[in-house]
């Protein structure tokens, strides 16, 4: 499950893009500093111009920071995933054939079988207990959701520029309330989504933790376990 940046190892951001993944992972995604908002924007053409493109910066920088650190794990997570689901087919290929190898020479390999299919059950049981390979797909997600969000916030801002004509760059000139409003929405809308993409991937995680420590404390425990010495 960023996050988890957005965006960008096992403690998840201590605060991510302003969201809660207090203690996961080591390599934390930190929130990017919030720029400083003077009252002379709202007089100043200049200072309200410089404004708004620093607000829209620290947006961008927030989304790129968050992809940047789900691919990174992203990364991490495939190599691993992939080594255990390697290792996992070759131990049980070997668990079943190095009995029948054995067994066409007249020996008996059974024992070594099964420790070989047991090998090949714990790669699977790690790789499900820890999420490896769920964790790689929630990155993978993550990633493309947010970078799809941070263009499409772009070309709007682009599209509001080019509707707006020579006029907004006019030295001397305050922007209409709308035109502030619509770029403050477009601000708004990519904080959001990347505080909402990392939050969810974050509760996938909690939640898919949870189980696997219920599942695992729910195991029946080894035979004798309970019993004094």
């Amino acid at each position: 499950m960023a996050g988890q940046n957005t965006p960008v190892a096992e403690t998840r951001p201590a605060d991510r893009a302003g969201g809660a993944r207090r203690g996961r992972r080591r390599g934390d995604l930190q929130p990017q500093p919030f720029p400083d908002v003077s009252a002379a924007s709202a007089a100043d053409p200049a200072v309200q111009r410089e404004t708004l493109a620093r607000l829209r910066t620290w947006a961008e920088q927030d989304a790129e920071a968050a992809i940047d650190w789900y691919l990174h794990d992203k990364r991490l997570k495939r190599v691993a995933s992939r080594t255990l689901q390697g290792l996992a087919i070759s131990f049980a290929v070997a668990g079943t054939a190095v009995p029948l190898g054995t067994a066409a020479y007249g020996g008996s390999g059974q024992g070594w079988g099964y420790v070989l299919l047991a090998v090949a059950a714990g790669c699977k049981g790690f790789d499900h207990f820890f999420g490896v390979s769920a964790a790689w797909m929630r990155d993978v997600v993550v990633a493309h959701a947010l970078r799809t969000e941070l263009n499409a916030v772009r070309l709007e801002w682009a599209a509001d520029v080019l509707r707006a004509g020579p006029g907004l760059d006019t030295p001397g000139r305050l922007l209409e309330p709308a035109e502030v409003e619509r770029q403050l929405a477009l601000v708004q809308r990519l904080a959001d989504a990347v505080r909402g993409h990392v939050d969810g991937e974050t509760a996938q995680w909690q939640a898919a933790f949870s189980a696997s420590t219920s599942q695992l404390q729910g195991q029946s425990p080894l035979p004798g376990a309970e019993q004094r010495p």
